[in-house]
């Protein structure tokens, strides 16, 4: 076990040492993410509200205030979310359930009467709705807010005409002009830049890429080379092997990620909200999702030219139904489907509640049990695939 333990971090060292030596491969290696960061962080500004192209949104509803006024506006909530098929609205006992739903995409918001809201009405001061939307993608998060605070601005309206019939001499001017007011309530501090939700999934795409482009060159360039089978030939485990060629293209990729991180950190004010350690295990299993697909994809071309294409033809696609760059609702339903189907979607899913919402791990347990499954059984199968490869 220590000699194969050994074998592994020396392989692992040879292939570093190796990309090292290759000096312009480093720096464009270098000059990729930043590329990425200044590119999309300039294309990406902060989102303003726009039409709303989702409908039928599942929002949840929270009644905190026991006043007949409270679930009079709560109804008419319901009623116009209904008529023009913006919202599915959801009963919720406590904003804390409701919350715990954003966090596991069964809602994308929250619509919280707060307790007192009927006194504050009956005294004739603003009553305030609260409204929280799932942070996980600028875009929506701005279509949803605006689209709930237009429903609430319009019954606001409506009891607005019904108190200037009525109106008293001590009434507060904001009451009269706007009786019901909305405030937008984060679920985790200010986050309202954009980069905020595109830093995670640029963070687990360069290191899927990485791993799948990186094990594409590392195993076909040694084949071709014929040091491979030098390698093959030496009294040290297959399984060896494999696990080097995976340490060292996990140390590439998490650089490339801890890069992007620390730009969107300095130029464009992102923060991790939540575990850093999580974080990190996160990306280790996106790694791991992946490291088996390359292996079986490399292990089965002929030369380094057709792997690539293999590669290419793999991360393209995830690129684009993984939710990385559009939102996953965006896409036709059978779309989604198939970008379900990708690890790279429960990675950066996992990484986007981690960092923006600060999600614990039994919150993303799902994503974490899929990135699993992939990890032993993509493994399972490219350890054999491999053996039988190089043994021919």
């Amino acid at each position: 076990m220590s000699h194969s333990i050994y074998v592994t971090f020396r392989i692992a060292q040879k292939d570093l040492l190796d990309f090292w030596k290759a000096k312009m491969l480093v720096g464009t290696f270098m000059l990729m993410p930043i590329l990425m960061m200044t590119m999309f962080g300039s294309m990406f500004p902060s989102t303003t509200g726009t039409s709303n192209p989702y409908r039928n949104a599942p929002m949840a509803m929270v009644v905190e205030d026991d006043g007949s006024l409270a679930i009079q506006v709560a109804d008419q909530f319901k009623d116009i979310s209904a008529s023009t098929a913006l919202f599915k609205v959801r009963d919720f006992p406590s904003f804390k359930s409701a919350r715990d739903e954003i966090l596991t995409g069964s809602v994308k918001g929250v619509v919280l009467i707060p307790e007192g809201f009927t006194d504050a009405f009956n005294s004739h001061r603003q009553a305030t709705v609260l409204i929280t939307v799932d942070d996980t993608n600028a875009q929506m998060a701005s279509i949803i807010y605006g689209e709930a605070a237009s429903i609430v601005g319009a019954i606001s309206d409506n009891f607005g005409r019904s108190i200037i019939t009525k109106m008293g001499i001590s009434s507060d001017p904001s009451f009269v002009t706007e009786p019901i007011g909305v405030q937008r309530e984060n679920l985790i501090g200010s986050t309202t830049n954009s980069f905020q939700f595109l830093a995670p999934g640029f963070m687990g795409l360069t290191v899927v890429m990485g791993t799948l482009s990186g094990l594409a060159s590392a195993i076909s360039r040694e084949k071709e080379q014929g040091t491979m089978d030098g390698i093959m030939v030496a009294p040290i485990s297959r399984n060896a092997i494999v696990a080097g060629k995976m340490m060292s293209q996990t140390v590439r990729g998490m650089i490339q990620a801890f890069i992007i991180l620390g730009l969107s950190m300095v130029l464009f004010g992102v923060k991790v909200y939540g575990s850093p350690l999580l974080m990190v295990g996160v990306l280790l299993l996106g790694v791991a999702s992946f490291a088996g697909i390359g292996i079986i994809a490399t292990s089965i071309a002929p030369e380094q030219e057709t792997a690539t294409m293999m590669m290419l033809l793999l991360q393209f696609p995830m690129m684009f139904l993984s939710g990385i760059l559009f939102p996953m609702d965006q896409l036709p339903g059978w779309l989604q489907w198939v970008g379900k189907a990708l690890p790279l979607y429960y990675a950066a899913d996992a990484l986007r509640k981690v960092m923006v919402l600060s999600a614990n791990f039994n919150q993303i347990f799902m994503d974490v049990a899929v990135l699993a499954l992939y990890s032993v059984t993509t493994l399972g199968i490219a350890i054999p695939v491999f053996r039988k490869a190089m043994t021919r």
